[in-house]
């Protein structure tokens, strides 16, 4: 019952607004008959065409295409060329209304075309709102976004509120489609919209609509009924029967989301009901039939399902048999449209090819005329270009020749230097050496005098009372001290010999070389060296020699310094550390021997460890290292002696350097 007197009363309210449209045709028709053939002739006509062409209950095609084409002819005529772009306009939305959408594109190019030409704003924006309907009917939504964001442009450059406010309803409803789905974006256009549009009216209805459609997609579906229920209540008061029937099928949708079947149900029929009374019955027949039959389904009763199925189908076969037409008008547009442009193209490419030749002929004198100028001009630019070059080549060598002498003599300075250094580090550990075998030389000598001392005495006695066996154990004890002085002296001598043989220039001649003997005394040195250096310094040292070492070819000099490197840097490592201790090893292995100088100082972390080879890289404090001594220690292993030297650290546990030499006997 109450289902039908709520028909009743849209029958009634439809009824209400037919009377109201007939009196306002009936109403343009008197005025029409009181014009002149001017532009006051050319709006009604404009009027007339425009209400008697739009969906409505009144809606009659032919007699508004007949009235928009009498205003077309007239403002032709009278070159009234706001009047002709509006005819146009007007003849394109009737076409599209009828779905005579070739013919509705021409008009919308047209009328868009004129109001161009005039800069006429407003009329470009109702042009490109047209052109985006017909995008969205081709489902080219990409297109029709783009269209309405030029229309926000310009809607907000002339600031025009109303414009504004309906092109942001569009985007907004452009980006909730599935095929852009972007719901944020679709929810800031129609925010604005609503901030903007205060007022109840059918574009705020609208809003509010887009914004239910967009909460429901996002489920927040309490919220989505509210913001529904306020957009119909909107449409009911300004009597908008298309998009009533559109939110109380909307309405439907959200009972049938929570299976809310007869509630569903009640929207739906509502929503068809509605729509077989009206213009656009194949809408209802098409889709409200066929959610009435999908909850009669749900309901279980299949008769009525089927009943409602039946009506959708027809709808579709109809709606199919209109598209297959509109299709056939469509692709003969197109091919229409391709034969234009290839006309056009034909013509375009013949007039550039007249144009470039005439172009190419005067392109070709010029150059000819101009081609012995240039030619000597350009050889006498080049000559002085070239000898400009020669003159900077020149420069730039004697440049880099001094350069790279100046290099040369740095870098052998700093080679020296570090030699010095290494020399400087064993000078002290020498004295410290050789203060020994001195100590013993002079104090052998010293008992040795004393013994000839007593001997003279013993001599200046009476013959009778002199002791020969005294003075031969004297002689004894001279000779064996003698023997003795002797024993230190070569050590000594030696000690100077190999501090000589260090700190000369090396001839780069390979020795055979005991390299155990080699790196204990260069470990004694070292220590040594530290100690009279610094009181302070103490740590343990120990040596694990293989005794089976065989000799090997080195160059002793340059390995010395190695060596000495390597273990001064150990014992600098063991500083500050809790029982310091530095550790030589050598041993065989295949086609080699290795030699390791291991400490427990405080190890290298991987940054260093990288970089630990490179020329003038240190960890030392400024002044107390070059940044050259592992760098020449490299060098002199892997290119002086074929061999490899590697590192082992590891931060808090200490260092192990690793020398790998080849065997060279001969």
């Amino acid at each position: 019952m109450k289902r039908l007197l709520f028909l009743l009363l849209i029958a009634v309210t439809c009824s209400l607004g037919f009377a109201q449209s007939r009196q306002t045709i009936d109403s343009l028709k008197i005025q029409l008959t009181k014009t002149k053939p001017d532009t006051s002739r050319i709006n009604v006509l404009l009027k007339l065409g425009k209400a008697l062409g739009l969906p409505s209950p009144i809606r009659n095609a032919d007699i508004a295409t007949r009235y928009t084409n009498q205003a077309l002819e007239l403002s032709q005529k009278i070159n009234y060329r706001i009047g002709e772009a509006e005819a146009l306009l007007i003849l394109g939305n009737i076409n599209y209304a009828s779905s005579i959408r070739v013919t509705a594109i021409e008009n919308y190019q047209k009328s868009l075309k004129i109001y161009e030409e005039l800069n006429d704003t407003l009329g470009i924006i109702r042009s490109l709102r047209s052109f985006s309907r017909i995008h969205f009917f081709k489902k080219d939504y990409r297109k029709e976004l783009s269209n309405y964001l030029k229309v926000e442009q310009l809607a907000r450059k002339i600031n025009n509120k109303e414009e504004l406010i309906s092109v942001l309803n569009s985007i907004g409803s452009t980006y909730y489609n599935p095929e852009i789905n972007q719901l944020d974006s679709a929810k800031y256009y129609i925010d604005q919209s609503l901030q903007l549009n205060p007022e109840n009216n059918l574009r705020r209805a609208d809003a509010l609509q887009f914004k239910s459609i967009i909460l429901f997609m996002e489920k927040s579906y309490s919220k989505s009924r509210d913001y529904g229920r306020q957009a119909l209540a909107l449409y009911k008061k300004f009597n908008d029967q298309k998009k009533i029937r559109e939110q109380t099928s909307l309405i439907g949708g959200f009972y049938l989301r929570f299976n809310q079947l007869d509630s569903a149900l009640h929207y739906y029929q509502l929503a068809y009901q509605m729509g077989s009374i009206s213009a656009d019955s194949l809408t209802a027949k098409k889709n409200y039939s066929f959610r009435v039959a999908t909850v009669y389904e749900k309901l279980n009763k299949h008769w009525e399902a089927n009943k409602y199925y039946k009506i959708a189908i027809a709808g579709f076969k109809e709606f199919e048999e209109q598209g297959d037409t509109q299709r056939l008008i469509d692709l003969e547009y197109q091919e229409k449209e391709r034969m234009q442009e290839v006309e056009k193209a034909k013509a375009e490419y013949t007039n550039s090819i007249r144009f470039y030749a005439l172009l190419g002929g005067l392109f070709l004198v010029s150059v000819f005329s101009l081609f012995l100028y240039r030619n000597n001009r350009q050889k006498q630019k080049a000559n002085a270009l070239l000898q400009r070059q020669r003159d900077e080549i020149h420069q730039q060598r004697t440049q880099l020749q001094q350069t790279l002498e100046t290099l040369k003599s740095t870098q052998a300075q700093l080679i020296q230097s570090e030699k010095l250094a290494s020399l400087g580090e064993l000078t002290a550990g020498i004295a410290h050496e050789i203060q020994n075998p001195l100590n013993f030389v002079n104090n052998f000598s010293e008992v040795s005098a004393e013994l000839v001392q007593e001997i003279k005495e013993e001599r200046q006695k009476p013959k009778e009372n002199q002791d020969e066996s005294l003075v031969d154990e004297i002689f004894n004890d001279i000779s064996q001290n003698l023997e003795k002085i002797t024993v230190h002296g070569k050590r000594a001598s030696s000690i100077v010999k190999g501090m000589l043989e260090h700190s000369r220039t090396s001839t780069g001649e390979k020795e055979l070389t005991d390299i155990n003997a080699l790196a204990d005394e260069y470990l004694r040195l070292a220590y040594h060296g530290l100690r009279a250096k610094d009181s302070s310094f103490n740590s343990d040292f120990k040596t694990e020699f293989d005794e089976n070492l065989p000799k090997i070819k080195v160059i002793p000099q340059d390995f010395g310094r190695v060596l000495l490197n390597l273990i001064n840097n150990a014992f600098y490592a063991t500083k500050g550390v809790k029982n310091p201790l530095v550790e030589i090893k050598t041993a065989c292995v295949k086609n080699g021997i290795i030699i390791s100088v291991k400490d427990n100082g405080k190890g290298m972390s991987e940054e260093i460890k990288i970089k630990i080879f490179q020329p003038f890289f240190t960890t030392k404090p400024t002044g107390d290292g070059t940044g050259l001594g592992l760098s020449l220690a490299y060098d002199i292993i892997t290119k002086g002696h074929g061999g490899t030297i590697e590192v082992e650290t590891k931060e808090g546990v200490g260092t192990t350097f690793i020398i790998q030499l080849p065997y060279l006997t001969k």
